[in-house]
């Protein structure tokens, strides 16, 4: 009888033993999560965030910096209407066609969050520049998605409100 309580109690140690383990390894991955999502918090406030993101395209884009416009873009989304893709020189040429080859007048830009997915940030973005002496506006929703570790333009990008 002894031989049976005894053959009991060293089965219920191995059990316990058994919950044990998997009680650590839950409070384990529980743990890694919440500081995983702590530090991707922490890097999307202080380091280059997609708010950033987007001021550094548009000022690049007024400036006429077009190979910092380019490394802002995503470039698995850099395709034309028809969906074929669109070559570096082509969408060099682009910029060049919208900004007419010289720096824009860009005198203000605010950048409004609209909401945001897991991976995608979405922005509305106001741009007040000059031309001919009258000040103009321009309203473009942008997407920016995260992409190793930093943040990218998708493009096409611009639906004018």
């Amino acid at each position: 009888m002894v031989e049976r309580w005894q053959h009991y109690k060293e089965r219920w140690r191995y059990y316990v033993r058994v919950i044990t383990l998997i009680g650590f390894v839950v409070i384990a991955v529980i743990l890694g999560r919440a500081i995983y999502q702590a530090y991707d918090l922490y890097r999307d406030k202080v380091s280059f965030t997609p708010a950033k993101a987007v001021g550094a395209y548009f000022g690049a884009l007024a400036e006429g910096d077009y190979e910092e416009v380019y490394r802002l873009t995503d470039k698995e989304n850099l395709t034309d209407i028809y969906g074929r893709d669109v070559t570096r020189g082509e969408f060099m040429e682009q910029l060049e066609d919208v900004t007419g080859g010289h720096s824009l007048p860009l005198e203000a830009m605010e950048i409004e969050k609209l909401f945001e997915t897991r991976e995608e940030r979405y922005f509305q973005v106001l741009l007040t520049f000059s031309v001919g002496g009258r000040s103009r506006q321009s309203r473009l929703l942008v997407e920016v998605r995260r992409k190793e570790d930093s943040w990218v333009v998708t493009y096409p990008f611009a639906i004018v409100l």
